[in-house]
């Protein structure tokens, strides 16, 4: 099952213009800042200048109460 995510609202210190240039950025984003596992992250992509959406896979049940899949959920809500 994958989950798409919108992000809109993105850490403080990373530069959202050179993220939305660069999808590696993107997937290091995700992993660093959000701290979303790396095997969980199916893919990214900027939706315009100021959204990133992103695809996750294989989650399972029990990491629906994880503190990084919970942050997930309020930042794109």
């Amino acid at each position: 099952m994958e989950n798409i995510f919108i992000v809109r609202q993105f850490e403080s210190g990373w530069d959202v213009e050179e993220i939305a240039e660069d999808m590696y950025l993107q997937e290091e984003y995700c992993i660093e800042a959000l701290q979303i596992p790396d095997e969980k992250i199916y893919g990214t992509e900027m939706i315009g200048k100021h959204l990133l959406e992103v695809v996750l896979t294989d989650i399972q049940e029990e990491e629906l109460s994880e503190g990084w899949y919970v942050n997930l959920t309020r930042i794109s809500a």
